[in-house]
């Protein structure tokens, strides 16, 4: 009998609770690896997380913690100035590069070497090995999230200073392309772009739901005042940003047709300005929730009218397996192979508000589109399939190195094709 993988992976927090998109990718993904091969995972945390050690146990993952000093002013804005100082980006790299982690990777890799590494989020390759082959999960591409969200800032300092970050993470994410065996990239689009830095194999393993877990949530249409819902990690600026714009733009203009309308938001670690929107007529702030089953089976559409940002929206996967119908922008839908009107309704910000209240009115063709979306999240994004593309990235990793630059394209997403790039 052959002797299983070791795996040793890292990144930058516990994946646990899963109450947002980037714990629900880790998880799900580290749980497939861990099916398969032996999974150590090292995250930073500052205090013991029992709930958390034992629920990744359970899924198979066995947690190395590494303890670090809780965030503060003073030390981010050191690491901010060292990250200058050596011309690395601090948005979403050097700001966690964390001294607690390299030392418990040491410790760990000493006391067993692994096959190969894995790397959750580009900021994990701050601790890339010089003497192991890794892997590199990329949730995104980072610079275009950067640069986007520069393009959309008010202020000149901050758009001025984001696209900078955005040309530092444009070469770190060319370096982690050009030194890893495989990147592992969300969509076919992503996929693309690592491929053109140089990387030489990329595997596209979309962001997925598991349909099994909101299969029964909506077994009819919502009832009820019209319930607009909106849902993501409310730090995050481009989802504040998005808040903002649905209470403020959008739902005046639904309440003028349909006076009733609400807007819950969903969300943890909510800013001020988002905390001020409850004051507003028909605005919920229902801030973090322990499941999203009830609130999906509640609203009538969810809506994604972002801006900025990048990947793909597990929140809309979410919506497709419950059977909520979508209104979203074209940048919050992409990624996904959804199409307009036969999905979910993918329209710019200026029209926004006519389409949820065309789809609140017409509740036949919202349940159509959501017949439809359910369908392909069953047959496109369960995280069973999409688990199995990366397991694949890891074995081939493993293995002594080819030549031939591939992109990898997963049976259940595409088709069974693997194309070679040139």
């Amino acid at each position: 009998m052959s002797r299983r993988l070791s795996v040793l992976a890292v990144t930058s927090q516990v994946p646990w609770p899963l109450d947002r998109g980037g714990h629900l990718r880790t998880f799900h993904l580290l749980r497939a690896l861990a099916a398969e091969y032996d999974v150590r995972l090292v995250a930073a945390a500052s205090s013991r997380n029992a709930e958390a050690v034992d629920a990744l146990a359970d899924a198979g993952i066995d947690l190395r913690l590494a303890r670090v000093r809780p965030r503060s002013a003073w030390r981010e804005g050191v690491r901010m100035v060292r990250a200058a100082a050596v011309g690395d980006p601090y948005v979403m790299y050097a700001r966690h590069r964390r001294r607690g982690v390299l030392h418990t990777l040491a410790r760990e890799a000493a006391a067993e070497a692994p096959d190969l590494w894995y790397l959750d989020h580009l900021d994990s390759c701050l601790y890339a090995p010089s003497d192991a082959p890794f892997v590199v999960d990329c949730h995104n591409v980072y610079s275009e999230v950067a640069r986007r969200t520069g393009e959309a800032s008010g202020g000149m300092l901050r758009s001025m200073y984001l696209k900078r970050e955005a040309r530092l993470l444009a070469a770190a994410e060319q370096r982690a392309a050009q030194a890893a065996k495989a990147i592992v990239a969300v969509s076919d689009r992503d996929a693309r772009y690592f491929a053109g830095l140089g990387a030489r194999r990329v595997y596209v393993a979309p962001n997925g739901v598991d349909t099994s877990t909101y299969a029964g949530v909506r077994r009819t249409g919502a009832s009820g005042d019209p319930l607009i819902l909106f849902v993501g990690t409310l730090a995050w600026p481009p989802n504040a940003a998005a808040v903002v714009f649905l209470a403020r733009t959008v739902l005046p203009e639904v309440r003028r047709a349909m006076p009733n309308a609400v807007l819950r938001v969903i969300g943890a670690d909510a800013p001020r300005s988002v905390q001020a929107l409850e004051a507003l007529p028909g605005v919920e702030i229902a801030g973090r929730v322990a499941d999203m089953r009830a609130h999906l089976r509640d609203a009538h559409l969810l809506a994604v009218p972002l801006d900025a940002g990048g990947g793909t929206r597990l929140k809309i996967l979410e919506a497709f397996a419950a059977g909520l119908p979508v209104v979203s922008t074209p940048l919050g839908a992409e990624g996904l192979r959804a199409l307009d009107g036969e999905h979910l309704r993918i329209v710019e910000r200026e029209v926004f508000g006519a389409a949820v209240v065309a789809l609140l009115k017409h509740p036949d063709r919202a349940a159509g589109l959501a017949v439809r979306a359910r369908r392909l999240a069953a047959e496109l994004y369960d995280w069973q399939a999409i688990g199995d593309v990366t397991c694949r990235a890891v074995e081939e990793a493993a293995r002594p190195e080819r030549r031939a630059r591939m992109i990898a394209i997963p049976g259940p997403i595409t088709r069974g094709v693997q194309a070679a790039q040139p």
